[in-house]
């Protein structure tokens, strides 16, 4: 049989080796072909990722904004809570000072207008 390229044998004739030639030449078309097509289809998914990446990204920056505020709020509403509970626990004195005096202001008014203790 002659010399052989794989399983086939190899062209005797000019005619032969250019058909050949030639049907190599479509096979490695048709396989170039393929794989732009694989890339291709890689690079849109790639562009798909991406714009999915960007939107999430997006979102979690905007869920981080909005935790911030949140956050700074209750710092706030913390910061409120220690102000009144300073005002609770100096207002129960405070209630015993302006009874303190609402009693002696009472007094003073009973004795400048003459009025006899019961």
């Amino acid at each position: 049989m002659g010399c052989t390229v794989g399983e086939k044998a190899m062209p005797r004739t000019p005619e032969e080796f250019n058909d050949y030639v030639a049907k190599e030449l479509r096979t490695g078309d048709k396989r170039m072909n393929t794989l732009t097509d694989e890339i291709t289809a890689v690079k849109r998914e790639q562009a798909e990722f991406r714009r999915l990446l960007k939107e999430n990204t997006d979102a979690t920056n905007s869920i981080k904004a909005d935790t911030a505020e949140l956050l700074e709020a209750f710092r706030s509403f913390k910061g409120a809570m220690k102000v009144l509970e300073w005002i609770g626990k100096a207002a129960k004195p405070m209630g015993y000072v302006v009874g303190l005096g609402a009693s002696i202001a009472a007094f003073w008014t009973a004795m400048k207008s003459g009025v006899p203790p019961k």
